[in-house]
């Protein structure tokens, strides 16, 4: 089984082949700095699943991070991916709640999109692996019922 999912943070572009619950993923890591956004939607067509990363302390940019996230969303080749969005940072002070992102980005608003927010420390792996969880097995179900974008 594979299955092509979009992995966005501020790290740069990197592509690769990762195993995980025995579903083989292809991730891009497509970055967040400004001038690479244009290019971003170059990378969306296949796409099964995203991975939005969230600063949850930098409460000033959850609106920016809302409008980027809202076009990443409702773009044509992304409008059946499934969405997992990690709430980083969780382990400092001060941080945004998971259901303080999911206000600032919208989910509560979507419609017909399978979607799941996991609270995650990435320095520590806390809440990694159960957000990896969700998104395996959601895309096992969706491919099991044939909604896959591939």
């Amino acid at each position: 089984m594979s299955n092509e999912f979009l992995l966005m943070s501020p790290s740069g572009f990197n592509v690769e082949k990762v195993q995980y619950k025995n579903v083989m993923f292809t991730v891009w890591d497509v970055g967040g700095q400004e001038k690479l956004r244009p290019l971003w939607r170059h990378y969306f067509n296949n796409t099964d699943g995203l991975i939005y990363v969230v600063d949850s302390l930098d409460r000033e940019r959850i609106g920016k991070a809302k409008n980027e996230f809202q076009t990443i969303i409702n773009d044509p080749f992304m409008l059946n991916s499934v969405i997992l969005v990690f709430a980083n940072k969780q382990d400092m002070k001060g941080a945004m709640t998971p259901m303080e992102v999911c206000e600032g980005l919208g989910l509560f608003d979507l419609k017909n999109r399978k979607w799941h927010i996991q609270g995650t420390c990435a320095l520590r792996g806390d809440g990694l692996y159960e957000g990896l969880d969700w998104l395996a097995s959601t895309l096992k179900a969706v491919r099991a019922a044939g909604y896959s974008s591939i």
